[in-house]
């Protein structure tokens, strides 16, 4: 954007109030260079609607898993249903608003207590297993700061800007959010939520196609930890806390302490998620439905010639294939009474060769 009253080029990715950045590091090239939403949309286009929606499935269960693991917690049927269903509505096209926002946080949490009603008038901070001031590991922008950064940011967030891709913009969103910290609870699970938002906005991917990336976040954990690190750490050395006893802190910020929220340097945390995302589609989608094939064939081969339960088979051929093509002597001894040992031997049989990339018959 030129800048008339300066005469220059103005080529930054917000606002002079808040405009993050992204340095075009040789890694972060490099990995831009594989276009990863391209091959997800040729994956997709390559595998058939039947096996597509299969693995959409397991991705968009896995996903809420990931999710919540990645926060240490196992999700009930209800916390990961609800999650699942936030998941399915990324690709509405649907601005950011603060409205939206608040109705996606009531969507992400279950206790009533914790849900918002607009961006928080309050100070908040992420405690560690310490107790105290010396237990706080980052503190978020002050609450009079707050606002006026989400305002910036839903702007970003909603404007698509030329020549910028997609993966870059839908973590810039993912992780500003997260370091603003606009709400009192559920903004790490939200922030993974509005990757997925900016993807489906930007019309990259299939119509509600998901990539696994907290999947592929939680197998990396201490990767996600030193990107968020990389901002928040030197975030913690801005603002002094003190405690008082039981709930009661006072914080003290520096002089111009807001300029690191304004000009946040995010290029760990972009490399990251780029990063991610290929392994989403590497990893584990495409693994996933490599397995899927296999389990059908298995099923098919199997079924051709024996008789017995398909809850069985499928238990048995999964069990199988976790255990490295090895059926326990467990799962044997289980079955002993329903499967017969041949057929047990058969399923073993198949389910190790189809790993071995070799022909069922």
């Amino acid at each position: 954007r030129r800048n008339a009253r300066w005469r220059v080029d103005f080529n930054g990715l917000g606002e002079l109030s808040f405009c993050p950045v992204v340095r075009k590091t040789d890694r972060l090239k490099q990995l831009l260079l594989r276009d990863v939403l391209a091959q997800t949309r040729e994956f997709a286009e390559s595998i058939g609607q039947s096996m597509l929606d299969r693995a959409l499935s397991w991705a968009y269960l896995s996903e809420t898993e990931g999710s919540f693991a990645i926060e240490g917690e196992t999700p009930s049927q209800d916390k990961a249903s609800m999650f699942a269903s936030l998941l399915k509505r990324a690709h509405d096209q649907r601005p950011l608003s603060e409205a939206y926002l608040v109705e996606l946080q009531n969507a992400a949490i279950t206790n009533p207590y914790d849900k918002a009603v607009q961006f928080r008038i309050e100070q908040n901070r992420l405690q560690g297993d310490a107790l105290g001031a010396a237990g706080v590991t980052y503190v978020p922008p002050s609450p009079d700061l707050c606002n006026p950064l989400m305002q910036q940011l839903m702007a970003l967030a909603n404007r698509k800007l030329p020549g910028m891709d997609a993966l870059v913009h839908a973590a810039l969103v993912s992780f500003s959010f997260v370091f603003i910290h606009p709400f009192m609870d559920g903004n790490g699970r939200l922030s993974r939520f509005l990757i997925h938002h900016a993807l489906g906005q930007s019309g990259r991917l299939p119509t509600g196609f998901l990539l696994p990336i907290s999947v592929a976040m939680k197998k990396h954990e201490e990767q996600y930890l030193q990107a968020l690190k990389s901002f928040s750490k030197p975030a913690r050395d801005l603002c002094q806390v003190l405690w008082s006893g039981d709930d009661q802190y006072s914080y003290a910020w520096q002089p111009d302490a807001d300029i690191w929220f304004r000009y946040m340097d995010l290029t760990d945390c972009v490399e990251f998620t780029v990063a991610m995302a290929q392994a989403a589609l590497d990893t584990h989608l495409r693994n996933e439905v490599e397995f899927l094939a296999l389990f059908d064939d298995v099923a098919r081969y199997i079924n051709d010639r024996h008789d017995l339960r398909s809850s069985d088979l499928a238990t048995l051929i999964v069990t199988t294939h976790q255990n490295g093509g090895k059926l326990s002597n467990k799962r044997r001894k289980r079955f002993a009474d329903r499967v017969q040992a041949h057929v047990l031997d058969d399923i073993e049989a198949a389910v190790a060769r189809r790993m071995q990339g070799l022909p069922l018959s």
